[in-house]
C-alpha cells in the first residue's frame, strides 16, 4: 500500500501544475475577497484542502471498489452539476463579503459560503484532467482501500502547489484588490454557469440520440481503447496526439506505426482509431480500415482544437464513422 501511496503522491506532483491552473482562478478571488491574516489564510487553504481530501477519498474508494469505468457522458453530467453549484457558491460568497464589508445585514442564504471546506468539496468533485488521470489509475488498481491510498497520495502531491495561495491571499489588505476579487468571482461564476448549462444541454441531446435507432460513436468511449496509427515519418506528431489524448480517456491510448498484420488481428467493434491521413493515400490500407470507426488526422493539425471537438461531440450513425481533420477546415 505504501507503493500505491507514493505513486499517488508522484502523480499529484507531476499533474500539480494542471491543478494550479484549474483551481487558482477559483481559490484566489475567494481568498482575496475579504480581509484575512496570514494565519487565517493558511487555515482557509487547509479547510479547502480538507474538502478536496474528502472528495478524493470518496472517489478513490468508489473507483477502486467497483473497478468500473465512468462513461464520459456521466462525467459530463456530474461535472456540469458541480460547475453550477460552484457558481452559486462563488456568487453568494461575493454577496456575503460585500455585505460584510459595508457592515450591512448578511442574508442567511449566503452564510454557508463561510465554509471553505465546502468549496474544497465542490472543486474536488470536478473532473479536471489531473483528476481523470488519477481516477483511471484508481480504477485499474482494484479495491477500495487501494483507490483511497492512491488519491490520498494524489491529494498531498497536488496540495504542494496550492498551499502558497495562502500567501498570495494577503493581497486582501489592499482595498481595491478585494473589490477586484469580488467582481472576478462573479465573472468566474458566469463562466462556470455557462459551462455547466452547456454540459447539461449536451447530456440531454446525447440522451435523445440514445433513444433513436442507430449507433452512437464517441471518440473517448470509456470501454473502447483508442489506437493512434501513424506513418513512420509522422510519428513525432502522432506521439503528441497520443500523449495529449490520454488526458481525456480512462483507458490506455496506444501508439503504433501502421502494420497490416496488427489491423488483421483487431476486432473493429472493440477500438476507436486515430489515423495519420497520409496512410489513406494507399487504397489498400483504406480498405483494411473501413470496417473501423476512425478519425483521420492531417499531420500538423492543431491538436487542442481537435481534442476540444472530440470531447464535446458524439456521432449518431448507421455505419462506421470516418471523420476528417484537415488544415483546410481552418479556412472555412
Amino acid at each position: 500500500m505504501l507503493q500505491t501511496l507514493i505513486e499517488g503522491f508522484i502523480l499529484g506532483l507531476s499533474t500539480g501544475t494542471i491543478c494550479l491552473m484549474t483551481c487558482t482562478p477559483i481559490y484566489l478571488p475567494y481568498l482575496i475577497s475579504e480581509d484575512r491574516k496570514l494565519s487565517k489564510g493558511i487555515l482557509t487553504v487547509v479547510e479547502i484542502s480538507a474538502g478536496r481530501f474528502l472528495s478524493y477519498l470518496a472517489f478513490g474508494a468508489v473507483a477502486g471498489y467497483t473497478g468500473a469505468q465512468i462513461s464520459s457522458i456521466d462525467r459530463e453530467l456530474f461535472t456540469s452539476i458541480a460547475y453550477i453549484l460552484l457558481s452559486a457558491y462563488l456568487v453568494l460568497s461575493a454577496v456575503r463579503t460585500r455585505k460584510k464589508e459595508k457592515k450591512c445585514h448578511i442574508p442567511r442564504i449566503t452564510k454557508f459560503t463561510k465554509s471553505a471546506f465546502l468549496l474544497g468539496i465542490l472543486t474536488g468533485i470536478s473532473f479536471c484532467p489531473a483528476f481523470l488521470i488519477a481516477l483511471s489509475k484508481a480504477v485499474n488498481l482494484g479495491g477500495a482501500f487501494s483507490g483511497m491510498m492512491l488519491f490520498l497520495g494524489f491529494f498531498f502531491g497536488t496540495s504542494v502547489f496550492l498551499l502558497p495561495l495562502a500567501f498570495v491571499g494577503q493581497l486582501s489588505k489592499i482595498q481595491k484588490m478585494k473589490m477586484i476579487a469580488q467582481i472576478a468571482s462573479v465573472f468566474i461564476a458566469v463562466w462556470f454557469t455557462f459551462s455547466g448549462v452547456k454540459g447539461l444541454v449536451h447530456t440531454y441531446e446525447h440522451k435523445k440520440l440514445e433513444d433513436q435507432p442507430g449507433r452512437i460513436v464517441e471518440a473517448f468511449h470509456p470501454h473502447k481503447p483508442v489506437i493512434v496509427f501513424s506513418s513512420e515519418e509522422n510519428r513525432g506528431y502522432f506521439s503528441a496526439v497520443r500523449d495529449s489524448s490520454a488526458k481525456y480517456h480512462l483507458n490506455q491510448i496506444k501508439f503504433m506505426v501502421y502494420e497490416e498484420s496488427a489491423i488483421d488481428t483487431m476486432n473493429a467493434a472493440d477500438y476507436i482509431l486515430f489515423v495519420d491521413s497520409s496512410l489513406l493515400e494507399d487504397k489498400r490500407i483504406e480498405k483494411h480500415l473501413e470496417k473501423f470507426d476512425y478519425f483521420f488526422i492531417e499531420n500538423g493539425y492543431p491538436i487542442t482544437r481537435m481534442l476540444n471537438f472530440l470531447r464535446v461531440y458524439t456521432f449518431k450513425t448507421h455505419k462506421q464513422v470516418h471523420w476528417e481533420f484537415k488544415e483546410k477546415e481552418l479556412n472555412k
